[in-house]
């Protein structure tokens, strides 16, 4: 690894723990560095300089406990309408595909390390050539014009207090319209709620 391992610190979240460790080990078999698990993270004593995650819960609880992180997306196989919504919103700085070989991987974290952005082909034509499709779960187009802006608000990752401030509606509004918004399309979470509006073209 080219990176310098005297100032550069990794931290490893990734879900599957048997992965995680695994992932640790090998980086550490690569060249002596900084690396942390995700499963030790109270032994992090500075902040990490990179940190590899692989869902959008990790990133969420992570980014904002280190906002100065450059944060690398490890693609398990999440649906392309997340990994779109995580490239667009949440300032995510590489997505190492499923397929990617070791040479690649190390690649992209130099790259990453070095202040630039790393996107595989495959995701980068998702990024860009992206004309969504109707899904299973529901039609976004039959929500209300009031619904319709909450959801756009969601997709801004502006939090409930924040979206309430600018429909000077009650936090407990808001909620109350989130939980029934989610239910009508049949979803259970904010990101496939995002994912949705994405997926419907209505980022256009």
């Amino acid at each position: 690894m080219v990176v310098d391992a005297h100032q550069t610190s990794i931290l490893v979240a990734i879900g599957n723990r048997v992965l995680c460790e695994s992932l640790c080990h090998f980086l550490k078999s690569r060249q002596p560095m900084d690396i942390y698990s995700i499963n030790n993270i109270q032994k992090i004593y500075t902040p990490p300089d990179l940190v590899l995650f692989d869902s959008s819960k990790l990133l969420e609880t992570l980014q904002p406990r280190y906002p100065n992180a450059k944060f690398i997306l490890i693609d398990t196989g999440l649906k392309e309408q997340e990994i779109t919504y995580l490239l667009n919103f949440n300032k995510i700085a590489g997505v190492i595909p499923p397929d990617a070989n070791i040479e690649l991987f190390i690649k992209a974290l130099n790259v990453v390390h070095s202040g630039q952005l790393w996107i595989g082909d495959k995701h980068l034509k998702s990024l860009l050539d992206h004309n969504g499709s109707m899904t299973a779960n529901g039609n976004i187009k039959s929500l209300s014009y009031q619904d319709m802006e909450i959801v756009k608000f969601i997709v801004q990752g502006l939090k409930n207090k924040e979206i309430a401030e600018h429909l000077c509606l009650s936090e407990h509004t808001i909620k109350a319209h989130i939980r029934r918004i989610l239910k009508k399309l049949n979803i259970s979470r904010r990101i496939q709620l995002a994912s949705l509006f994405l997926e419907n073209g209505q980022n256009r």
